[in-house]
């Protein structure tokens, strides 16, 4: 007799990290270890596994940001299990435990294909992203640009706020307590101007997210991330819905890898300013 399927949804928890890894390793992606831990602590009911005849198949995570929206990511599919419905099955778990909460709308970074499933299931385009990688070499900085202090940190949770459209100040408090990250300002005399954080990474460094009041602010934190990271890989995720940023990437080397759509179920009543945002958080957080 043939067993039979059994696709089932279960908690994400510490034992599966190294599962997560596998799954972004088959799939080309950036995550560390550190960054599931971080998932788990930002949102331990919101991070999910299915499994397929009781072996791990797949993973996804969701964020809530307040009852604004929430953030849907690391929806990875093991690439011998697709097509099995593995993947909507995720999603739906992420949707409905994001809705449950409360939030008025969910959102996500597409890829072309995910796009696909996504406008089957009530998503909108909001804008597109287009991520761009360089081999980074020194800059000249125009302005003044000074590495985050605790001090200085309830203002970039306030300009963040006014970018994301959310508070996620949990996540970037993470970032700034986090081994390895860099997080820097920009300085017009003493008021803050633009902020951003570069994070390690599998393949390459990550520029994000990247979050400035002009564009004289955020060339000076885009030359500040280029000298911290000189002679590494960079990675940064840009906002189309910017005219400024796919200019000053191209003029600094940068070429581009791919491009993402971010979309949203609900009611998006909260999209913070664009015109603000550079570069996002990345696509498994905002």
């Amino acid at each position: 007799m043939q067993p039979q399927n059994d696709l089932r949804i279960r908690r994400f928890t510490t034992e599966d990290i190294d599962f997560g890894m596998h799954m972004k390793t088959l799939a080309g992606w950036n995550q560390l270890p550190e960054d599931w831990e971080r998932f788990l602590a930002w949102e331990p009911e919101g991070c999910f596994v299915a499994t397929w005849d009781g072996r791990p198949a797949g993973t996804a995570i969701a964020i809530g940001y307040d009852d604004r929206f929430g953030w849907v990511g690391m929806v990875l599919v093991d690439p011998e299990q697709r097509r099995k419905g593995i993947g909507r099955a995720l999603l739906m778990a992420c949707i409905e435990y994001l809705e449950a909460r409360g939030v008025a709308a969910v959102k996500l970074d597409a890829t072309p294909m995910g796009k696909q499933l996504y406008d089957t299931i009530g998503f909108h385009d909001e804008y597109l992203l287009e991520r761009h990688t360089v081999l980074a070499k020194p800059q000249t900085v125009a302005g003044s640009v000074v590495s985050l202090s605790p001090e200085r940190l309830s203002a970039v949770l306030e300009l963040d706020f006014a970018a994301f459209g959310a508070d996620r100040s949990r996540v970037l408090r993470a970032l700034h307590l986090a081994t390895g990250v860099d997080g820097f300002v920009a300085l017009e005399g003493t008021a803050l101007a633009g902020f951003a954080f570069v994070r390690p990474g599998t393949n390459a460094r990550y520029l994000g997210p990247w979050v400035a009041c002009g564009p004289e602010a955020a060339e000076a934190l885009l030359h500040s991330a280029l000298n911290r990271c000189a002679g590494q890989q960079l990675y940064v995720d840009i906002s189309l819905a910017n005219p400024h940023t796919a200019t000053m990437v191209a003029v600094c080397g940068f070429s581009k890898q791919r491009h993402l759509i971010r979309m949203y179920r609900g009611v998006n009543s909260y999209p913070g300013d664009t015109g603000l945002v550079y570069g996002v958080a990345g696509p498994e957080i905002g």
